[in-house]
């Protein structure tokens, strides 16, 4: 692995993905503080499902932020 490759890992999934060099294969989310592949935040694009909610509400807890409004599914907004 090259230096300059900054590896993450995927706080849904537990996956591996590159953020640097020109492949940047994650998002970071602000709201929620933490990084997720690209392949969950795109796999979510309705808001995060059942799957992902107790990780997230986990995450959000430990952080001290606030929990947001779900939608009408009764999921968590993606962004």
């Amino acid at each position: 692995m090259n230096q300059d490759q900054k590896k993450y890992v995927c706080a849904i999934c537990g996956d591996k993905f590159q953020m640097s060099n020109g492949i940047y294969d994650g998002e970071y989310i602000s709201r929620y503080q933490i990084q997720v592949c690209r392949i969950c935040y795109s796999s979510n694009y309705d808001g995060w499902g059942p799957a992902a909610d107790e990780i997230l509400v986990s995450h959000i807890k430990a952080k001290g932020l606030p929990i947001p409004a779900r939608n009408a599914k009764g999921w968590l907004p993606r962004a």
